[in-house]
């Protein structure tokens, strides 16, 4: 064989020669090529042979997707059986060479009596060009998108180990020309409902050539989801932070975080603010990356216009007659300006929260000290239209030791108050909603199966699309422990048993938050000076809460949990003066 392929191959060396001097002598038809094809015995997984139209000397086949363009192994037969195959430099061996067909390819055919040229032009057979499960055509069961890797003919797409895979809708392009079949029946995109359970087959029909290909879809399962810690910039992250807050915003999906310094000197004290670009991955400072408040802030609170423009709120300590009462700042064409008069509020702030309805800004909070005509830890709401602030109490509920405002995933805005209307005694939560422009009470006052007292005041809540409410609260009677309410849309009821949490005055206590996922699940995160930082979810099936994860071993102080459109959840607390970020997420994502 060896022997008979030297002399194949000094024949050909004598042809060129030749063919250089007698150039007008060798024409194309000195070498007739039979056949062209794609063999099932050189390209596994091709169910027959594929043969090429000769014409003249060009070649035109089609290459199935069974067969990888790029390494596709033609096979070919010419008039003679001493015939070599050249393409460039490289000698080509039927059936076995593999060549990359995606730009036309020239194959020359040399015998011992003369050499011809063809132009090999290969089109890939109509296919399935994209494929994936995304969370618009899912809401119910996915909350990111997740394309598929194409390989030949198989379709591969990786899901979370917790996705429902029973009742997906698949999205996908297809080659102009073809149809795509399930069991004999359109398959349509964003639309047709398959159980992924096992693999799929889909048939894919080519039109014009009436040939078919089964593609098969297989659902794999990512790495279970973990918490983990979040770099935050040296600006968001630096030493001595007294608080921390997040939200993201409704239009890009840009996480934003907000802290609260805590140097010695007010400039040294001032609100930051920075937010995570994805695109570039890295921190960026909102406005100025030594602060954005006029001077000493605290009480941060954040929210978004339906535009995507921040908002912040906070306690303004500017010098003079209103110092300590609440400003209102929004970032917008690159600069940081107030939403009305700075430190506008009614009277000096405690427990300050802002919301956005819409547009509009709105400011809950507890006054610091008698405000006639409301007393000291008068509860207070205030929403500013046309630059003038009005606000009001809530008539059932005239005091409280702690307020704190929420938006619900219902866009509707919530004021939580530890109630002290009763008397000291009986301090439990009462919840209020804002209902075409009018305050009104949830089911009844004084939600909650003990009461709660200093060191242990926190509220968190959280509201679903269908108006239920998740609400978490720290109590110490009879025992230091945390409860969860929920409000079905009729009455409260206690969502599983309380779970321990020691509180104390001395202990941190604003250490409690609550989130419901998108699938439902309901996130509580909790944790003192013993147990460090833990999250739990409550189990459907035994009707209480699962065992907790701990994030941190460390005590952190002040939680906040979002949980952004993806559903991956967040948190951000303070550990040892500086703020800590964690997320829930699969690793690598």
């Amino acid at each position: 064989m060896k022997k008979n392929y030297c002399l194949y191959l000094l024949m050909a060396i004598s042809s060129l020669i030749l063919f250089g001097c007698k150039k007008d002598a060798l024409l194309a038809d000195h070498v007739q090529l039979q056949s062209f094809s794609f063999d099932p015995s050189a390209n596994p997984g091709l169910k027959e042979a594929v043969f090429g139209t000769i014409e003249g000397q060009q070649i035109h086949i089609t290459v199935p997707n069974s067969i990888d363009i790029t390494k596709a192994i033609p096979s070919f037969h010419g008039s003679s059986d001493k015939l070599i195959a050249y393409v460039g430099q490289k000698v080509q061996e039927s059936g076995i060479s593999a060549v990359d067909f995606t730009q036309t390819v020239v194959y020359r055919f040399v015998t011992p009596d003369g050499m011809s040229q063809y132009s090999v032009t290969a089109e890939k057979a109509g296919s399935i060009v994209s494929f994936g499960f995304y969370a618009a055509d899912n809401p119910e069961y996915l909350f990111r998108d997740y394309p598929a890797t194409i390989t030949k003919l198989d379709i591969k797409v990786d899901l979370p180990v917790d996705a429902d895979v029973t009742k997906l809708v698949a999205r996908y392009t297809r080659s102009n020309g073809t149809i795509l079949k399930y069991n004999g029946t359109d398959f349509v995109s964003k639309e047709t409902v398959l159980d992924y359970t096992l693999p799929q087959n889909l048939e894919l029909q080519d039109v014009q050539s009436g040939t078919s290909e089964n593609f098969v879809v297989t659902v794999g399962r990512l790495t279970a989801p973990v918490w983990s810690k979040v770099e935050l910039a040296d600006f968001l992250g630096m030493e001595k932070i007294y608080e921390a807050n997040m939200e993201f915003n409704p239009v890009n999906g840009q996480l934003y975080v907000a802290v609260q310094t805590n140097g010695s000197t007010n400039e040294l004290k001032k609100g930051v603010m920075g937010t995570y670009n994805v695109e570039d991955k890295r921190w960026e400072p909102v406005g100025d990356v030594s602060g954005f408040t006029p001077t000493r802030a605290n009480l941060i609170s954040m929210d978004f216009s339906k535009e995507g423009v921040p908002y912040a709120a906070f306690r303004d300590y500017t010098e003079g007659n209103n110092e300590q009462f609440a400003s209102v700042m929004k970032y917008e064409n690159g600069k940081w300006s107030f939403v009305g008069k700075q430190q506008g509020s009614y009277g000096k702030v405690d427990y300050l929260t802002l919301k956005m309805d819409q547009n509009v800004p709105y400011l809950g909070y507890i006054f610091d000290k008698v405000t006639t005509p409301y007393p000291k830890r008068g509860t207070y709401v205030e929403s500013i239209q046309s630059g003038i602030w009005k606000g009001q109490t809530m008539s059932q509920s005239i005091s409280g030791y702690y307020a704190k405002m929420f938006k619900g995933a219902d866009h509707k805005l919530y004021y939580a108050i530890m109630d002290l209307t009763s008397g000291v005694s009986l301090r439990k939560p009462s919840i209020y909603r804002l209902d075409n422009g009018n305050w009104t009470l949830v089911g009844n006052v004084n939600v909650g199966p003990a009461e709660s007292s200093f060191g242990g005041f926190n509220i968190d809540l959280d509201a679903t699309e269908d108006g239920q409410i998740y609400m978490v609260y720290q109590s110490i009677s009879p025992a230091y422990k945390t409860f969860v309410m929920h409000w079905n849309g009729t009455a409260w009821k206690q969502l599983g048993d309380g779970f321990s949490q020691t509180t104390s005055g001395s202990a941190n206590r604003n250490n409690i938050a609550v989130r419901v996922h998108p699938d439902g699940r309901v996130f509580v995160a909790y944790g003192d000076a013993n147990n460090g930082v833990k999250v739990t979810t409550f189990n459907k099936e035994t009707g209480n809460w699962n065992t907790a994860m701990q994030l941190s071993a460390e005590n952190g102080d002040k939680y906040e949990m979002r949980i952004n459109a993806e559903g991956i959840p967040y948190l951000i607390t303070i550990i040892d003066g500086k703020a800590a970020l964690f997320k829930y997420d699969i690793p690598g994502l």
